[in-house]
């Protein structure tokens, strides 16, 4: 194997720098678009931006035989290089791949995370923040986690990686059916943390308003004051864009307290990340000895069980949730309905003698 700094004369006299490569009985040339003029007064740095390429290429040639990856490339930022793929990306699921990455960045929060820290470790727990924490329905989650390793996989082909992370992990998505898996609050337990103090009084005050909302994350932290009018809420989803305008409870108006200019947001919550409001609801939940997997997305969960529990129909939940159908209302329904079912099944036993009745 050997990588040659080469010239060639042009009919200009200028010349132009190749490299000559030998590797596996094969040989070719990779032309640097390096011209030097008769007296370049450049001519010298120009040799050695070329030797500098050269060296570079014959690390990577011989890392395709040992398995290694240059220094150089272990120091590539895994978001530039993402950005890069998707700008080139051409099939029509480029929005998923790019929605993905952003999935990604909120699961790692470490924005300078090279490619080669990406290994299993880093993959299992962006499966799992995918599953519990991201907020995402149905197969969402998986098809996210699908598009991602199309990324993965070209960070491979390019030599960034020398296998790929993913390869021993198994993705099993719970939220694939209609039946609702997060957990979900009942009024006693919110009742319990309204009375529990919080780390982050704004993340307290927020989770709960979004228990009597409908809202997730992402609509709380731009909520305005200009979006409640005469005790209703008016706002949009941020995923879909579908109208919320829902009457706010008594309990919601209190969680608001006193208003503030139209362009003040609410929540003092704008620069938290979706990773530092969970982990102040998790301790949050821990104190109040309430033993579930609480997240604030599980807030959305709680506003569309409790009106369901408290007589509201089908139709009426999944506009109040801002769904664009009924069916992906329907999970929050059977797991009413399995709670119905469960609690029958609580119901004391009698010793019925029936000749007797």
């Amino acid at each position: 194997m050997s990588v040659q700094l080469r010239s060639r004369t042009l009919k200009s006299g200028a010349k132009s720098l190749y490299l000559d490569i030998h590797h596996n009985g094969e040989r070719w040339r990779e032309f640097l678009k390096i011209k030097i003029l008769p007296k370049d007064p450049s001519k010298f740095e120009k040799k050695r931006i070329a030797e500098r390429i050269r060296a570079n290429r014959e690390l990577e040639v011989l890392s395709d035989e040992t398995g290694h990856i240059p220094q150089h490339l272990k120091k590539i930022n895994f978001f530039v290089f993402a950005e890069k793929y998707i700008q080139d990306y051409k099939n029509k699921d480029v929005r998923i791949v790019a929605s993905s990455v952003e999935k990604f960045k909120e699961a790692v929060n470490n924005p300078r995370l090279t490619i080669t820290g990406i290994g299993p470790k880093t993959m299992t727990l962006f499966k799992d923040y995918l599953i519990h924490d991201a907020g995402l329905a149905g197969e969402t989650a998986h098809n996210y986690f699908t598009r991602f390793k199309k990324v993965l996989k070209a960070a491979k082909i390019q030599g960034y990686l020398n296998e790929m992370p993913t390869a021993d992990i198994r993705f099993s998505n719970p939220n694939k059916d209609d039946t609702l898996k997060k957990q979900v609050l009942d009024k006693d337990e919110l009742q319990i943390l309204a009375n529990t103090k919080c780390g982050n009084t704004a993340v307290k005050r927020a989770f709960l308003f979004a228990c009597f909302t409908s809202l997730g994350l992402a609509e709380i932290r731009k909520l305005k004051w200009r979006n409640i009018n005469k005790g209703r809420l008016i706002t949009t989803r941020n995923k879909t864009g579908e109208l919320i305008n829902n009457r706010l409870n008594q309990t919601a108006l209190d969680i608001l307290g006193k208003p503030g200019e139209k362009d003040d947001f609410i929540f003092n919550i704008q620069s938290l990340s979706d990773n530092g409001a969970n982990k102040a609801i998790r301790y949050w939940v821990n104190r109040a000895q309430i033993e579930k997997h609480i997240t604030f997305y599980c807030a959305r969960h709680t506003f569309a069980c409790q009106l369901l529990i408290n007589g509201a129909n089908l139709k009426t939940v999944a506009d109040a949730m801002g769904h664009s159908s009924t069916r992906s209302t329907l999970k929050y329904l059977n797991h009413v309905q399995r709670l119905q079912d469960e609690a029958i099944d609580k119901l004391p036993s009698l010793n019925v003698d029936l000749i007797t009745l």
